[in-house]
């Protein structure tokens, strides 16, 4: 013989009769059984919430504390989670449904409830419903977590893709001054050893002309591997920065130096045929900003217009504060945006481009790293090529309360 399931009923009704009659009804149930525990007012009922288990609570809405719809507000309040059929002797429609818009989950009428079958069934259909209910919450819940990892993981494939197409490019950048730091360190190890042995008989080979070559040429030697040396550090440092995933909480920053690292990033793909032309007037405000995010935005947009304009024409990228905006433009002179995929731009995977140059990702990730932050991002033509219009707003972090810092 099968075992019978148990239910744990919380009664809350202040009528004698009705606890009684609700009592008669459930014990003659063949189904399941019911574990009924009652009490006659609310603070009665919210002490066994705190205090014990149950799977359902039957609430009567004319308790001697609390009257109407607000009774359910308070049940909810101490068990979010926990199914409640509202007991009632109102034929008023209006009054039930509100009970279940402020968190019941059915409602029966005390006069239609004859018999203990239609009770239980209400009951048990309730909790059942309520089971299915919270398993979909969860559901919905992982599926929100999981979509929020996944885009996280897009955008770091994106960086990793900007990475992949600027690894020839901060390869040639970074064996320059290699070949600095290589060349000057050999040319003075040459030189070391014509100076050691010119120091050991220095009375008799050293001249006024050798004196002067050494203490002339040997500094600048020095200052080429420094330099190199500077160069390599400031390219390794911006990209490790633009490419480790974790690096992704709010900084104080100023827009320029975002840009600045943006372009230095870029800068084999722009060094040659493509005027820079930068025109700031944010008087070097700093506000909290995900840097690594928001320099991905720009390096994603200057490698565009690189590309649209094959290599050949000039970037503009402007600031300024408009009220509580900061706003950046980025113009370019090339061919500009086809009017009929300038709303298609920003959907994913949405490309004019080869499908081996990217993944089509670069300006829906743009968009949503801009949304994130408060702002909006725009794509427009101007007379000269296509435009772009970014808009960040000028307030704290949610974790700061400070005010915004200006340099």
């Amino acid at each position: 013989m099968l075992k019978k399931d148990i239910i744990r009923v919380l009664l809350i009704e202040d009528s004698i009769i009705i606890r009684r009659m609700v009592r008669k009804m459930l014990k003659g149930v063949t189904s399941c059984d019911f574990e009924i525990h009652d009490c006659e007012d609310l603070t009665t009922g919210i002490a066994r919430l705190r205090h014990d288990d149950f799977d359902i609570v039957v609430l009567d809405l004319s308790l001697p504390e609390s009257t109407g719809v607000e009774t359910v507000s308070k049940v909810r309040a101490i068990e979010p989670d926990i199914p409640i059929v509202v007991f009632t002797g109102s034929d008023d429609d209006t009054l039930s449904m509100a009970a279940m818009h402020l968190g019941a989950d059915d409602y029966l009428l005390k006069k239609e409830v004859q018999q203990g079958s239609l009770l239980s069934r209400t009951l048990q259909y309730t909790i059942q419903q309520k089971k299915a209910q919270l398993a979909l919450n969860r559901y919905a819940m992982e599926m929100e977590r999981l979509a929020e990892s996944r885009a996280r993981q897009l955008i770091h494939q994106d960086r990793l893709a900007a990475i992949g197409t600027m690894s020839a490019g901060i390869a040639h950048e970074i064996r320059g001054p290699l070949s600095f730091i290589s060349d000057n360190v050999r040319a003075l190890s040459q030189q070391w050893e014509e100076i050691s042995g010119l120091l050991a008989d220095c009375q008799n080979r050293l001249s006024d002309d050798d004196i002067s070559y050494y203490i002339k040429e040997t500094p600048g030697i020095f200052t080429d591997i420094f330099n190199g040396i500077d160069r390599i550090t400031d390219i390794t440092n911006g990209l490790k920065t633009f490419s480790r995933q974790g690096n992704t909480g709010f900084s104080t920053v100023a827009i320029e130096e975002c840009v600045e690292n943006a372009l230095m990033l870029c800068r084999n793909l722009l060094k040659y045929g493509i005027e820079i032309d930068r025109n700031f007037n944010t008087h070097g405000l700093r506000l909290p900003l995900q840097r690594q995010k928001i320099e991905q935005v720009f390096v994603n947009l200057f490698y565009n217009a690189a590309q649209a304009m094959e290599n050949q024409g000039a970037i503009s990228i402007s600031t300024q504060i408009e009220e509580d905006l900061l706003k950046v433009v980025v113009s370019d002179t090339g061919p500009g945006i086809p009017e009929e995929t300038l709303d298609s731009i920003w959907e994913p995977f949405f490309t004019t481009k080869p499908e081996e140059s990217g993944t089509s990702l670069g300006l829906s990730i743009c968009k949503e790293i801009i949304t994130a932050h408060g702002g909006t991002i725009h794509a427009d033509n101007w007379e000269n090529g296509a435009r772009f219009l970014l808009s960040l707003p000028i307030q704290p972090s949610p974790d700061d309360e400070a005010e915004v810092p200006r340099a």
